[in-house]
């Protein structure tokens, strides 16, 4: 055990299998790597000094095979304490135990082995790792459609030794669900990772980013195009849960990241992340073509109009200069007219045509863009939930000269956050899904913890993204039918109103802190999008147990306990933050602690009180038929079940309903009794995984276990702190004792 140890490596540590028969087992069924052709297929590199940084334990790939074969000799020789063979070719006769790796392309073994129709199934990204024999040898053949696919079947046979699977008899053949899948990485905001334990920045010149453009300091050699050690495991870990493609800044975007001298900085990193099959976007801001810094290509605001030429040659010029770096450039991610952010609108125009404007400028490169529905203009409606539908649904639903409907290009992508507000804790799904059905839509999943105590608490959110997209929308057709397949999942995948392009997308919670996510538990988070992102029919308990033996015992009563610890996390901090449906109830801007009487900032919608309601009859926001009526936004199944008190899901009751405090609960208690009890007892759930993880010091190294164990004792006392505030706040409206627990 290394006491030392400070979780760099994420869940890629390949530590010895500690049990003995299993370790003999998997000795003799892994001797040696086979990756024919590993060098040939060199991805592209545009930075001719690409290079890592003294000191580094990473090494650069040159092509994706070669990154798959590294990965499984890394893993292999750690995972089996002994150094595996590697071969370019499988010489006569296939050795006993080898690990054959390619495609029908590279391999001539593959090609052998593995019929063209059964890959040509699984798609560019799709993967079989098959065990086969010939004479009395058995062997492991991992192929893919592309080496990208191979690169993740490699990953996944490293992931069956890690979590103490057989390796044998084996007939696996994987797919994703979704294309596109993405992180947004925001540089300077939302940022809970960074290494000087505040979360908020970093040391020796960083900003506490993962990525270095503008170190200062003693940082200052360390910037792009210097590669360090943590780009590479953060690379390895994203194409180990096939992550993609990352959109590497904020999306209140700095335009910095539009000039040359940033370009060629992002070139950089994008040759190193290429071999592992990631892809590189950016942030913009739509009023970019205005900045100084740009001229003389600059543009008057007479000619930001989305429909204006200049604006859209403008935005075709700077992505065909990024795309000269880059070539296999995603595109753009735009977040506009919210927040203070510039948009269409401030020229007369609305999000389709902002959203195509920059989708015609494009298009021509294969780039999309992904224009997020964040907005709620308190011009649009007074509920603030509501209005993201209100102004996207009609461009959705508008008829075509074709006679189609929607207007938006099919380069385009809506980006919705998963409920209608920010990210809460729990959130009824955003009505959008399933209404835009002529839209490209990608969900938006937060995996930094901004509303779920941050790099403090610790919080698996599996189990919420698990319960979001196994939502039913009820979506109909446009006869009214209910749909075959409608879960939020199914609308995301594109199986439920037949889309092609899909896309969903994790707001990233890395930083420079040594474990990369400034909590060790944090790291599940990472680990389980990535999972959910490929295949979002997973169960996130079987996610925690696979991520717990890979990242810290395959010890069945360890496992068991963080387990344990791990699935009822969610729904304790739901409880002792916001239960019952209570939203938003966080301090101004640091979103952290609780503020349920803050009525004073300089947006209505930006008050706990406004979500809060409460007054001698109760508590909630009244959006029934009878208040707001954001219940019409679902389909009608949803809708009436939202819009009675007496059959919505007590679990998201005060986002529909202003609850009298004497309303009588499912439990045979009152409303009132019921939402103490929540606060108590999730309270209480902290202290049990404290105490938890107390009892599992032994079988911890002690680092971490140390790092874990502070972590979880600021966690009990800020929970506290919310239940006491909350409840003491409530009790003034309420008038009523806390009853005994």
């Amino acid at each position: 055990m290394n006491d030392d140890y400070d979780g760099s490596d994420l869940w890629l540590r390949y530590v010895p299998v500690s049990d003995p028969g299993l370790l003999r087992r998997y000795r003799k069924a892994v001797t040696t790597v086979i990756v024919e052709n590993a060098d040939r297929d060199k991805v592209y590199r545009h930075t001719p000094d690409l290079a890592m940084a003294p000191g580094s334990t990473e090494r650069l790939m040159e092509s994706t095979l070669e990154a798959a074969r590294e990965e499984l000799v890394r893993g292999l020789s750690g995972l089996l304490d002994r150094r595996v063979r590697v071969e370019s070719r499988p010489g006569h006769h296939i050795p006993d135990g080898a690990v054959i790796v390619g495609t029908r392309d590279s391999s001539a073994t593959v090609r052998r082995l593995v019929p063209a129709e059964d890959l040509a199934a699984l798609g560019d990204a799709g993967y079989l790792v098959r065990s086969l024999s010939a004479g009395p040898h058995e062997f492991t053949v991992i192929a893919g459609g592309t080496a990208v696919g191979a690169l993740y079947g490699a990953f996944a046979f490293l992931r069956l030794l890690q979590t103490g699977k057989p390796v044998t008899d084996l007939d696996i053949a994987d797919r994703p669900r979704v294309a596109n899948r993405h992180l947004n990485y925001w540089d300077t905001e939302r940022l809970y990772a960074g290494n000087d334990e505040s979360g908020t920045g970093g040391l020796n010149g960083e900003n506490g980013a993962i990525f270095n453009f503008a170190a200062t300091g003693a940082s200052a050699d360390l910037n792009l195009p210097l590669i360090l050690d943590r780009y590479l495991v953060a690379a390895r870990a994203m194409a180990s849960v096939g992550i993609n493609g990352i959109t590497i800044n904020n999306v209140n975007a700095n335009n910095a990241y539009l000039t040359p001298e940033y370009i060629a900085q992002e070139a950089a990193l994008a040759d190193a992340l290429r071999p592992y099959g990631i892809r590189l976007a950016l942030s913009i801001r739509y009023a970019a073509p205005t900045d100084p810094r740009f001229a003389p290509d600059t543009l008057t605001e007479e000619q930001m109009a989305p429909v204006d030429a200049d604006f859209q040659a403008w935005w075709n010029r700077r992505a065909r200069q990024i795309q000269e770096s880059i070539p296999d450039f995603v595109g753009f991610t735009v977040k506009a007219n919210s927040e203070g952010q510039p948009g269409p609108q401030d020229f007369g125009y609305d999000h389709g045509d902002g959203a195509n404007g920059m989708a015609v400028a494009v298009a021509p490169l294969g780039l999309t863009i992904y224009w997020r529905t964040f907005v709620y203009n308190p011009d649009v409606d007074t509920d603030r939930l509501k209005r993201a539908y209100l102004e996207f649904g009609p461009i959705d639903d508008e008829p075509q000269p074709d006679g189609s409907h929607g207007r938006f290009l099919e380069n385009v992508f809506l980006q919705t956050k998963n409920g209608p507000l920010d990210f809460q804790a729990r959130e009824p799904i955003h009505p959008m899904f399933g209404r835009m059905a002529n839209t490209n839509q990608a969900i938006e999943l937060q995996i930094t913890q901004e509303y779920t105590g941050q790099s403090r608490m610790l919080c698996f959110l599996a189990p919420m993204w698990e319960e979001i997209l196994k939502t039913d929308t009820h979506a109909t057709d446009d006869q009214g039918r209910p749909l075959d397949h409608r879960l939020v999942g199914h609308v995301v995948d594109g199986t439920a109103q037949g889309h092609s392009a899909t896309s969903i997308v994790g707001v990233a919670n890395l930083g420079n802190a040594d474990n990369l996510t400034g909590h060790h538990f944090s790291q599940a988070n990472f680990y389980a999008f990535g999972r959910q992102a490929w295949d979002w029919t997973l169960d996130s308990a079987d996610l925690a147990d696979d991520w717990v033996r890979m990242t810290w015992s395959g010890d069945e009563d360890v496992v068991d306990a963080i387990v344990g610890m791990m699935m009822g996390s969610w729904e304790a901090l739901v409880s002792y933050q916001t239960p019952l449906g209570i939203g938003h109830q966080f301090t101004a801007d640091v979103h952290y602690g609780p503020g349920p009487s803050e009525s004073d900032l300089p947006r209505e919608d930006w008050n706990p009180t406004y979500y809060n309601q409460a007054d001698s009859v109760g508590l909630g926001y009244d959006r029934s038929p009878t208040g707001s009526d954001l219940t019409a936004q679902y389909f009608p199944a949803l809708a009436a079940e939202y819009g009675s008190i007496d059959t919505v899901p007590e679990n998201l009751m005060m986002w529909f309903h202003h609850v009298p405090w004497d309303h009588p609960m499912r439990s045979g208690r009152i409303f009132w009794d019921e939402l103490v009890d929540h606060y108590y007892s999730g309270v209480e759930y902290v202290g049990g995984m404290r105490r938890t993880w107390d009892s599992l010091e032994p079988a911890i190294d002690a680092r971490r276990f140390a790092e874990v164990r502070a972590k979880l004792a600021l966690h009990e006392v800020d929970a506290a702190d919310w239940r006491d505030t909350c409840v003491g706040y409530w009790q003034q409206f309420s008038g009523r004792e806390i009853p005994d627990q």
